[in-house]
């Protein structure tokens, strides 16, 4: 698996489990006396969670060189195209921005350095479409795409 420069392999740090989340986007109409019924909005953004946990010493510390990059990826807010190659071919999942990293480091040796970390980055698709280009621009711009009908009698 890769997201961008980053490889996700034996050599640094493999990824073990890919947790994935589509939500879509909705809310609930106030009615009195009724159950609200749901006003969709279209599809939320979705994350994917790619959690590791990898041993540095085994590996000559490579996988905390990765680690810290990675910590300054996400920092940097680049959108990332996020691949994945298995058996079947590569997958590609499109341009995915990191919003959050977190990782746990335990098992010091005498030099501070830690002897297992878990990491668990988590990463948002960025939809390019043109729909919701054009969405996000109007929502920016404060355009009131609201209809008006008057009734003349």
């Amino acid at each position: 698996m890769a997201w961008g420069p980053y490889r996700f392999t034996v050599p640094n740090y493999s990824v073990e489990t890919i947790r994935r989340s589509v939500q879509p986007r909705v809310e609930p109409q106030p009615v009195i006396g009724a159950t609200p019924p749901l006003h969709k909005l279209g599809p939320g953004n979705e994350v994917i969670n790619l959690e590791s946990t990898f041993h540095p010493h085994h590996f000559n510390k490579r996988g905390l060189t990765q680690l810290a990059a990675v910590r300054q990826a996400v920092n940097a807010l680049t959108p990332l195209p996020l691949v994945h190659i298995n058996g079947n071919g590569m997958n590609i999942f499109g341009m995915w921005t990191a919003i959050s990293i977190d990782d746990e480091e335990t098992i010091f040796d005498t030099h501070g350095t830690p002897c297992m970390v878990v990491a668990n980055l988590s990463l948002m698709r960025e939809d390019p479409s043109p729909a919701r280009s054009l969405a996000i621009q109007a929502a920016v711009a404060g355009i009131n795409f609201s209809l008006s009908l008057r009734l003349g009698f």
